[in-house]
C-alpha cells in the first residue's frame, strides 16, 4: 500500500467521517491526525530493531588517490560486519575510539581498517575513514542497514513486504484509540497487530547461526 492508501485504510478501520483523505498534504483536523499517526506508526515499527532485512542495502564508493575520508550514503545507519571490501581485500571495521588511538595518524602501506567518525549536527553517522590512502579507482563495497524511512508523499511505499503493511494501520489505530478515549479501538489494534508483528520478526530478522556438528 502507498502512504495515501494506508491513511485511507486507517480512516476506514476506525470509522472516521468522510471518504478521504484525498492527499497526505494540505490536510487539517482529523485527517491531519490520521496522516500523522500513520507516519509515526511506521517510524516506531522500524525503530523496534536496527537489523530488519527490509532495511538492508549495498553500497559502493570509488576511491581517490591520497584521500582517506569519504561521505557515506545519505541513508546510512550502520555497517554489516564482515561485508567491507576494498576491491577483493577485506577491511576490518573498528570503533572510532580504537581507530583514533591506533590509526588516525598511521600510514600503513595498504588499507586494512575502517571506521565511521562521530556524527555532527548535519550528519547522524559522520564520515567513513580509512587507515591508509587507497589507490585511484579502487572500489570500496559494503552492506549496511539504512536509517528509518519517512513517509511524506502520496505514492511513498513502506520498505517492508506488502503482506505486513497492515501492521502500520493497526499500530496507528492504537494511537487513534488513545486520542479518542476509545478502548475498544486500542484493543482491536493491539490484538490485530501482535500476530502480524510476530510473523514479521520471524521473516525479517536475521537467523541465528548454529555451530556445526562436532566430528
Amino acid at each position: 500500500m502507498t502512504f495515501l492508501e494506508l491513511c485511507q485504510r486507517l480512516r476506514q478501520e476506525v470509522g472516521a467521517a468522510g471518504a478521504g483523505p484525498a492527499s497526505v498534504t494540505g490536510q487539517h483536523g482529523e485527517y491531519a491526525r490520521l496522516i500523522g499517526w500513520i507516519q509515526q506508526a511506521w517510524l516506531e515499527i522500524q525503530n523496534l530493531r536496527t537489523d530488519w532485512r527490509f532495511a538492508w542495502a549495498e553500497g559502493a564508493i570509488t576511491m581517490e588517490d591520497g584521500f582517506r575520508d569519504y561521505a557515506l550514503p545519505d541513508d546510512f545507519a550502520s555497517f554489516i560486519a564482515d561485508t567491507i571490501y576494498l576491491d577483493d581485500a577485506p577491511l576490518t571495521l573498528l570503533p572510532y575510539r580504537i581507530f583514533r588511538r591506533h590509526y588516525r595518524n598511521a600510514s600503513p602501506s595498504r588499507p586494512r581498517h575502517i571506521t565511521v567518525t562521530p556524527g555532527d549536527v548535519l550528519r547522524l553517522a559522520g564520515a567513513l575513514q580509512i587507515d591508509a590512502p587507497p589507490g585511484e579507482g579502487e572500489v570500496l563495497t559494503f552492506e549496511y542497514y539504512r536509517t528509518p524511512q519517512a513517509l511524506t508523499a502520496n505514492s511513498d511505499v513502506p520498505r517492508m513486504p506488502e503482506p505486513y503493511h497492515m501492521l502500520i494501520v493497526y499500530k496507528a489505530m492504537v494511537q487513534y484509540g488513545l486520542f479518542e478515549n476509545a478502548p475498544e479501538v486500542v484493543q482491536q489494534g493491539n490484538s490485530q497487530m501482535q500476530p502480524l508483528l510476530t510473523e514479521l520478526h520471524n521473516r525479517e530478522l536475521p537467523g541465528i547461526d548454529m555451530p556445526g556438528a562436532l566430528a
